[in-house]
Parts: structure tokens; C-alpha cells; sequence
């Protein structure tokens, strides 16, 4: 009996044991589960740290509403100014002229072009130049973006327009209270004296504060083309538009290569050469070229041209290597413009950056290439 009551006991110390070791098995498992569910923790709260930076607006403070860039200070609801730059062949090359928002191309008399410059963050604009003189057309295209005009000079027709309209505008010729316009002592030495006459982003900024001009845009003024969302490129679908030819006139041609690399266009005159600015020494580019056809034609025995911005007409938009048939409309000379889509009659969406709009003729359609 006592044997059988050891062996009792002996079984009785080693099931003991062997429970504990259980137990201790299951105080091991339960750490290593609870080791995990932090583990998984962790991972959720990084989840949502990343998910959080992702949602960071990184939209910048400021923008310019002409190119849909980052500005360097705010220029959101303000006007620009506008520069009527000589772009004669012996009056090469333009200071300046790369610095501009949008930059317009129209026909003067004779077959030559003058361009007319937007700026809107003009406090940091140097020195500009050649400044050429106005045509009543121009002041059209000043008014489609509500622009202080920067001329020096016109045809009379301008100059009534001007009185008439209300045309706010600094004329080196006419209407230079501060002196703000010179000639450049080393142009005069290689050029006429009408390829020579200069201004500044700070002197026409006091013009602007003399002649108390409004700074602010027009009530319900609104821009012809809208930006895609930021961070966003918009395809505009289309035909391939990787080489644009423009046949402007006997003494102009024009010619866009869109660099693909870079998303832009650079831009040829003059039967194949670089148009360049003087004051960088770079070629100038754009993200967006818009050709706007309009009737044009002589009107007086000076040559001077009537161009027609007022009611509807066609173009094309190129932006990012390919192209699309638009149409324009403006209700007035004073009224917004707006180009829209001729598929689907919505607003353009152009890419961010600086945009051309060359301003065509409509006889030369057909002699345009685009591919």
C-alpha cells in the first residue's frame, strides 16, 4: 500500500509540473500575440502619417494668374502692363521681352510684326525694351487682360481710341510725366534712333502711382483660359503638333519646336532663327502657343492695317506636343475674351507656364503647317 500511495504521489508532483510548464507556454504565447498587435499598431499609425502628408496642399501661396506659376509676391485680382515691343528685324534684340506672362504677335503695316508683352508681377521687371508705338488692335488685345498699355507713340487712329476708351497707358511720346522712357546710349551706336527707346518695370510702376491708375481688375473681368488642377498637366488630345510653321507675311515667318524634354516650345523668326532675348541670351519658349485668326486688312494710304477682335472667329491651341481646333468670341473692343474648345464648346484648359498668341491673318490659313 505504501508502494502504490508513492507512485500516487510521484504522478500526482510530475502532472504539477507539467501544468506549470503548460502555463508557462501560454504566458509565451500570449506575449508573442500581444507583441504582434503592437507591431500591427505601429504600422497603422504610420499608415496614416504617410496618408496624412500625402492630403498636404502643396499648392503655393502665391500664384500668377497669367501663367498659373508660382509668384513671388501676391498678384492674384491685379492688372498688368502691358509693353508694345519692336520686333523689326534691325531692332534685334529685345530686352526683356523673355520675362513676359503672355506675349502677343500681330502684323503692323509693311509685312513686319510688333509684339505686345503681359507682365503681372512687374515690380521684379528690369529694363524693357525697344518700345515701339501703338495701333488701335493692340489696344485690344490690352483690354481681352485688362492691362495698363506702355507704348511710345501711335497712329492717330490709336491716339483717339485711346482718349475715347479711357485706355489707361504710359506713352513715351505724348505722356511721360515722370521721364520714365530714355534711349539707350549703346543701341544709338548701331541703331536708328527708333529702335533705341527703353523703360522700366520701376519707373512705370511711379507712372502708374502718379496717374493714380486702377490696379485692381475690372468687375467681372475674367481670364479667356483656365489652368488645370496644381501638380496637373492637361493632354489636349488632338493631332501631333510638334513642328508649327507660320507664314505671317513676305518679311516675317515664324516657326515653333516643341522640346520634349522640357514640355515647350521654342520660338524661330526670320526664317529659322532663335528669337533671343539680349538681357538673358536665352531663346524664348512658351508651354502654350495660340494662333487666333482674325480679318485683317489695309485700310489707309499708309498701309495701316484693320484687325477685327470684336465677335467670333477660329484657331488652334498647342500645348504639350499636340494641338486643337478653338474658336474666340469677344462681345466688344472693351469686353473679355474667351477661347473655347471647338469640340465641346468649354473653356480652353491650357498647361502652366507662359503662352504665345500669335495673331494670324485669315488669308494665311491654309499655308500654315502643322505636324
Amino acid at each position: 500500500m505504501k508502494r502504490i500511495l508513492k507512485i500516487a504521489s510521484l504522478l500526482l508532483v510530475a502532472v504539477m509540473i507539467l501544468s506549470s510548464l503548460a502555463a508557462c507556454g501560454n504566458t509565451e504565447a500570449t506575449d508573442e500575440t500581444e507583441s504582434e498587435t503592437e507591431t500591427v499598431k505601429v504600422t497603422e499609425s504610420e499608415s496614416e502619417t504617410a496618408t496624412e502628408t500625402e492630403l498636404v496642399d502643396l499648392t503655393p501661396k502665391y500664384i500668377n494668374p497669367l501663367t498659373g506659376l508660382e509668384a513671388s509676391y501676391d498678384v492674384e485680382g491685379s492688372r498688368p502692363i502691358g509693353v508694345m515691343f519692336n520686333n523689326i528685324y534691325d531692332a534685334l534684340p529685345q530686352i526683356g521681352i523673355g520675362g513676359a506672362d503672355v506675349l502677343f504677335e500681330c502684323l503692323a503695316e509693311g509685312g513686319i510684326t510688333r509684339m505686345f508683352g503681359l507682365f503681372d508681377e512687374y515690380k521684379n521687371v528690369g529694363v524693357v525694351g525697344s518700345v515701339r508705338s501703338c495701333r488701335p488692335y493692340y489696344l485690344d488685345f490690352a483690354q481681352m487682360f485688362d492691362a495698363i498699355y506702355c507704348h511710345a507713340g501711335g497712329s492717330e487712329d490709336a491716339y483717339s481710341d485711346i482718349a475715347n476708351r479711357g485706355i489707361n497707358n504710359i506713352d513715351g511720346v505724348r505722356f511721360d510725366p515722370l521721364g520714365v522712357y530714355y534711349r539707350d546710349q549703346e543701341r544709338m551706336q548701331t541703331m536708328l534712333i527708333e529702335h533705341t527707346l527703353m523703360t522700366t518695370g520701376e519707373g512705370i510702376i511711379k507712372t502708374i502711382e502718379y496717374c493714380n491708375y486702377r490696379t485692381e481688375l475690372r468687375d467681372g473681368y475674367e481670364y479667356p483660359y483656365v489652368f488645370p488642377e496644381w501638380g496637373e498637366t492637361v493632354d489636349p488630345g488632338g493631332d501631333a503638333a510638334t513642328s508649327i510653321h507660320l507664314p505671317i507675311s513676305w518679311y516675317q515667318t515664324v516657326d515653333y519646336k516643341y522640346d520634349a524634354d522640357k514640355n515647350v516650345y521654342l520660338r524661330f523668326q526670320y526664317n529659322g532663327e532663335p528669337h533671343i532675348d539680349g538681357e538673358t541670351g536665352e531663346q524664348l519658349s512658351f508651354t502654350n502657343v495660340i494662333i487666333l485668326f482674325c480679318d485683317t486688312y489695309v485700310y489707309d494710304g499708309y498701309g495701316r492695317l484693320k484687325v477685327n477682335t470684336v465677335g467670333d472667329g477660329e484657331g488652334f491651341l498647342a500645348t504639350g506636343g499636340k494641338y486643337v481646333p478653338i474658336k474666340w468670341h469677344r462681345d466688344g473692343p472693351d469686353s473679355n475674351a474667351v477661347f473655347t474648345r471647338a469640340d465641346n464648346g468649354k473653356l480652353i484648359t491650357v498647361n502652366r507656364g507662359k503662352t504665345m498668341i500669335n495673331v494670324c491673318p485669315t488669308n494665311i490659313v491654309n499655308d500654315i503647317t502643322i505636324n
